[in-house]
């Protein structure tokens, strides 16, 4: 890493990174100049110690550029410049490996989508073969549609335009009380016009067709510069446009003149509003990235490829997205597939975004699935979202609703059908028959219809088996995730042990808990952060939520690690595995910079054992003393043991035992509820009561190594039986025939050896050090 490069990609997003190996080819170069009114020029040099040229293009408008060809795998080196300054040049290599995905021009893109509606998803001739597949290979899914809409068609298909905002920050209640049922309101509105014109693409009932015209054309007649104008309630806003293209494609015959003409207008406006409103901010990637302008970029371009023969300013719209949608996204996440905002936010904006990957490779046959993403996306939510969750993290909304787990699937689907990937059908299945036991979503939340993308796809022969073997840890270090799983598929045996500590930050849906964790045994969520979305920003989510003392982590002297800072990143580092035990490191270093220098935990999962050691080492800043408090929150009450330095808690036949690997003095503190409690609104049977553990050992710290062992159990596994001692400069603990030994002071003596390791473990008779490095077998 360079010196001056800021270690969040938000604040330097520079692209290619300095020393990377892109894995999609082109890549996509992205550069941050000061002079936000200049032009750049961009000059990538290869072959010949990158002296070369390979690309150079001057004149650019925006400081973003997706090249049209694969570049020869090979080493380059890269730079910008304007008039007034010029970027340090930074080398990357494209590698054998890298996936091709070449993006032709905007005017090849509109030159092979369909003259005619419909063009999203379907085109004109292939109506008649979808209609007859409703008595085929698409019965079921049509039965399901048809009821829908059956019922839909039956309800009111006019909605008044919302009331003005009132100020949050001066009565948020009355702001929530306006804003929720808006939003959710017309969203579901705009939502089942689009099923109504599914159905009529699916059956061609042309009741279905005349519904989804009524409703398009009474939200079109909101005034797009008024009550739900962009800049005043932007829910409101992307409510129109965000399925409301699709369903004005479907059934753009079916519209009287009057009302295409309604239609057309408001699209254009509020294209022309969106356009403005995301171009005076800057590029998406570059400038910006919050969450809404991540449906704001899909939204436009679809508005673009339905409306370009009404809209002449439309093509300009996609030239303008064309590197961000195809190139930079995601901004959350790089190839190998988390989101940095966590399972559940992540969920709406990678399916918005497979709206347009969708239209793109249906309509023009441009496969931006072919990115190594997009397959990676769909195991990281296979690791980080066990069938059976309680708790969703890491981020904001934890709830497991049924709505939640029938997206997923139909995502997961839809991922493995763009990509070829027959091993994650059974991951969907399993998804729709675990989700049929969550909660209902909630009324207001709830939107009817199957999936059009899921519809429209091509049936497929799933696979009757899979292989499930592998590595029981998954680590997706560009996020800075882990996942230890011991058996995904089989809720009553999965021990699922979720970790983060995320370069990305404590921003947006992310909170202030690096080397934060989740544990599941058996089907139940034993420990996870607490605390509830209760609205962004409001007190409870500001003053419990987004602090560390609701997170499984380290606190000091109760402060948090930096709130809503780009400066508070993490990292997942040095995996190991063998048929021993697993490992890596969380580093949280920069997160608690105002009190720490540094702030890590090690994560040892024995694999005969089934039990996890934790071990936290800390290191104050100069002159600042702090009490190290480590933090545990669950549904279920402790039972704490003062004179062992352990406790456990019980759920439904699971258990849980936590033991201290520490001899000195110590003392816990139990509490229950939340401080600020949550805000209480019609889905608050979702928020049962939580109970939270504080271990403190005696004194203020300038340095610090603790270690616990977590001995989760089952009907299927008996808890590991943990006895503690301290040996000399080590505190030890005996597990079995196996030993973990946390280093006191600069060296310890285990066996007769000494070493300087921070920790030792041995392991079936193997021994293993751990130390800035990683671990390391010795001996």
């Amino acid at each position: 890493m360079r010196k001056d490069r800021h270690p969040h990609p938000h604040i330097d997003p520079r692209q290619p990174r300095d020393g990377s190996k892109p894995r999609t080819n082109p890549p996509v170069f992205a550069w941050k100049p000061s002079d936000d009114e200049g032009v750049s020029k961009l000059t990538v040099y290869g072959e010949a110690q990158c002296q070369e040229l390979a690309l150079e293009l001057d004149g650019l408008a925006d400081p973003v550029y997706l090249p049209e060809k694969a570049l020869a795998p090979g080493r380059y080196e890269w730079e910008w410049s304007t008039q007034n300054e010029s970027g340090e040049r930074l080398a990357f290599e494209i590698t054998d490996s890298s996936a091709v995905v070449e993006v032709p021009p905007v005017d090849e893109w509109l030159r092979r989508f369909s003259d005619n509606h419909p063009r999203i998803h379907v085109r004109g001739e292939e109506l008649d073969a979808l209609r007859e597949s409703r008595n085929g290979e698409r019965a079921e899914l049509w039965s399901g549609l048809k009821a829908d809409a059956d019922d839909i068609v039956e309800t009111e298909h006019q909605i008044a335009e919302p009331d003005y905002l009132p100020d949050k920050t001066t009565d948020y209640e009355a702001f929530w009380a306006v804003w929720y049922p808006t939003m959710w309101g017309s969203r579901r509105f705009v939502y089942e016009a689009r099923t109504m014109a599914l159905a009529f693409l699916a059956g061609g009932d042309r009741r279905y067709a005349r519904a989804a015209c009524e409703r398009m054309a009474s939200i079109c007649s909101w005034d797009p510069e008024d009550s739900s104008y962009l800049g005043h309630n932007d829910e409101a806003h992307m409510s129109v446009i965000w399925n409301g293209p699709e369903a004005v494609d479907w059934v753009w015959d079916e519209f009287s003149e009057s009302e295409r003409k309604i239609v057309v207008e408001c699209f254009r406006r509020r294209g022309e509003i969106t356009f403005e409103h995301m171009h005076n901010q800057g590029i998406y990637g570059v400038d910006r990235f919050d969450s809404h302008a991540g449906r704001e970029i899909v939204f436009l371009a679809l508005i673009a490829i339905v409306f370009h023969q009404e809209i002449p300013e439309a093509v300009g719209w996609l030239e303008w997205l064309r590197p961000t949608l195809c190139g930079v996204w995601p901004v959350w996440a790089d190839d190998d597939g988390g989101w940095a905002e966590g399972i559940s936010y992540s969920l709406a904006y990678v399916r918005i975004m497979t709206m347009f990957a969708t239209a793109l490779k249906r309509g023009a046959g441009v496969d931006l699935y072919a990115r190594p993403f997009w397959a990676n996306h769909a195991e990281w939510r296979k690791s980080f979202l066990p069938t059976y969750a309680e708790w969703i993290g890491f981020g904001d909304h934890s709830e497991p609703w049924r709505g939640h787990w029938d997206g997923t699937a139909d995502l997961v689907e839809l991922i493995a059908h763009e990509t070829n990937t027959a091993g994650l059908y059974p991951f969907a299945n399993r998804l729709r028959k675990d989700g049929a036991g969550c909660r209902p979503t909630p009324p207001e939340r709830a939107m009817r219809g199957v999936e059009p993308q899921r519809y429209l796809a091509s049936p497929v022969e799933e696979p009757s088996s899979t292989d499930e073997s592998g590595p029981v840890c998954r680590v997706f270090s560009d996020i800075g995730w882990a996942a230890i799983r011991t058996a995904p598929m089989e809720p009553d045996e999965d021990i699922a042990f979720l970790f983060r500590s995320s370069p990305y930050g404590a921003v947006s849906h992310s909170h202030a808990n690096n080397n934060d964790f989740i544990l599941h045994v058996a089907g139940r969520v034993m420990t996870m952060p607490s605390g509830y979305y209760a609205g962004y920003g409001s007190n409870h989510h500001a003053h419990w939520v987004w602090h560390t003392k609701s997170h499984n982590c380290v606190t000091l002297s109760g402060a948090s690690q930096l709130m809503r800072s780009h400066d508070s990143v993490g990292s997942v580092g040095n995996p190991f595995e063998d048929e021993r035990l697993s490992y890596f490191c969380g580093n949280a270093d920069a997160s608690y910079s105002d009190r720490a220098t540094r702030n890590r935990r090690h994560v040892i999962f024995l694999k005969s054992h089934q039990c996890f050691v934790l071990v936290d080492e800390f290191v104050a800043k100069p002159g600042v003393a702090s009490a190290f408090e480590w933090n545990l929150h669950s549904y279920a009450q402790f039972d704490v043991d003062t004179q062992t330095q352990s406790f456990s808690l019980q759920r439904d036949g699971r258990t849980l035992d936590g033991c201290f690997l520490f001899s000195g003095e110590g003392y816990f503190s139990l509490s229950d509820g939340w401080d600020p409690p949550p805000m209480r609104k019609s889905d608050d049977d979702d928020w049962r009561n939580q109970h939270h553990l504080k271990f403190t050992p005696y004194g203020v710290d300038n340095t610090r190594a603790l270690g616990v062992v977590l001995s989760p159990g089952y009907s299927g596994l008996e808890p590991a039986r943990v006895t503690t001692r301290r040996e000399g400069q080590a505190e030890v603990g005996i597990i079995g025939d196996d030993l973990i030994a946390v280093r006191q002071s600069d060296v310890m003596e285990i066996g007769g050896v000494e070493t300087e390791a921070l920790a030792v473990a041995v392991v079936n008779g193997r021994k293993y050090e751990i130390t800035d490095e990683g671990i390391a077998m010795v001996g």
